[in-house]
């Protein structure tokens, strides 16, 4: 029997919500795989994390029955299931969206981005002082991936509520109670419903969006009703809820290192490589999860097929082995001819997030409008943040815009 570990993994107490890394730094320096339960560990070293989400060997095992995290549930049950299936289902489902997501097709949504950016910062900069969540981060990247879904502008209050109630859903369900759990359960059936009547309404009426081209593909037997449902969700949530967070978490980091925002500001060049200095120091996504679908090696140690492990990027995109002073905030740090290797928060591997590039766009020119437009940016009020751990964000933040 295995002695009980000597540090304690506690980054989910409510009390380290706001900064769960220094938790995860003593884990991270205390073992490369930390044991939570039989059968299931936590990785926080780069090394191991970027191991797995590049190996395809290591899923999500529901269709095979060995999910050890929700034992018994079926793909089409998990929210968002796209990205919870394992290839070849996984491979097929999403090549029936990933045209719109290339980087030349997310170039030419600039100016759509560009254009919804200054109309939110016009309305915020009269008002002088918002909640920044709800006044701009969130309404940047909802509407460009609505209007590419094709949810009609009546919808969208509705729609944004169902998704914050499945971004609840995302944490471990051992971390949620029963009433949360039937909260989630509910808003993905109605969720879901709500898409299949948007995609049955396209099969009358076709139309220039991502609705009418799921249409055809149920009408070609490219894919079931269930696995354009989950796909729905999946974009919805994946194309607005981490660039809405990334744009939140990212202006308190540089509030709060007034030397960073002012270069920012005084070099706007460095603005691609601030954004992915941000996505490092501050991702939206800590951790996900995955099982051995076969029996493999990690560290040292065998798991066996349908054991599984948690790894937490967050805590890999603090390594010391990979990031020098990585609990500095610097945006400099990606930029140059030799930068580190990439942070790890958009995934890695056939799951690496599939809008990436817009994600990374809506957040580079939001975050520079804001310093440029807004210079006597600052907070109005202790930001409030969310009582999840897998995506870690902001509920509220309140800023002063004008002097």
């Amino acid at each position: 029997m295995s002695a009980e570990p000597q540090v304690v993994f506690d980054a989910f107490h409510p009390a380290h919500r706001s900064n769960p890394y220094p938790r995860y730094a003593a884990v991270r320096e205390y073992t490369a795989l930390y044991p939570l339960k039989p059968g299931i560990h936590l990785a926080t070293r780069y090394a191991e994390v970027s191991a797995v989400l590049a190996d395809p060997e290591w899923g999500h095992g529901y269709e095979d029955g060995i999910n050890p995290f929700r034992p018994g549930v079926a793909a089409d049950d998990v929210p968002g299931g796209i990205v919870r299936m394992d290839p070849p289902q996984h491979t097929r489902v999403r090549a029936l969206v990933n045209r719109p997501f290339t980087p030349r097709n997310t170039e030419k949504l600039r100016s759509r981005v560009e254009r919804r950016v200054n109309e939110l910062l016009d309305q915020a900069l009269e008002a002088g002082e918002v909640d920044l969540m709800e006044a701009f981060a969130r309404p940047v990247p909802f509407t460009i991936i609505a209007e590419m879904l094709g949810i009609p502008p009546e919808d969208y209050r509705q729609v944004m509520k169902w998704s914050l109630a499945l971004v609840h859903g995302t944490d471990p369900d051992i971390l949620q109670t029963p009433e949360q759990l039937a909260q989630r359960d509910k808003a993905n059936a109605e969720f879901e419903a709500y898409f299949a009547d948007q995609i049955e309404r396209r099969r009358e009426t076709r139309r220039d969006d991502m609705f009418s081209d799921m249409a055809e593909a149920l009408e070609s037997g490219a894919a079931t009703g269930a696995e354009l449902r989950g796909l729905c969700v999946a974009l919805l949530i994946g194309g607005y809820e981490t660039a809405a967070d990334l744009i939140g978490k990212g202006v308190v980091a540089l509030l709060r290192d007034p030397a960073q925002m002012t270069l920012w500001r005084e070099r706007p060049e460095l603005a691609p490589s601030g954004t992915e200095e941000l996505l490092r120091y501050e991702p939206p996504i800590q951790l996900t999860h995955r099982v051995a679908l076969r029996d493999k090696e990690l560290a040292g140690h065998t798991f066996a097929r349908g054991d599984g492990v948690v790894i937490v990027m967050a805590a890999a995109n603090r390594d010391p082995a990979v990031y020098a002073d990585p609990d500095r905030l610097d945006i400099t740090r990606f930029a140059g001819t030799a930068p580190p290797p990439r942070p790890l928060s958009f995934g890695g591997g056939v799951h690496f997030c599939l809008g990436a590039h817009l994600g990374k766009l809506e957040v580079r020119l939001a975050v520079d409008a804001l310093l440029r437009r807004a210079p006597a940016l600052a907070l109005a009020g202790e930001p409030v943040w969310r009582d999840t751990v897998a995506i870690h964000s902001l509920d509220t933040l309140p800023v002063r815009l004008r002097a």
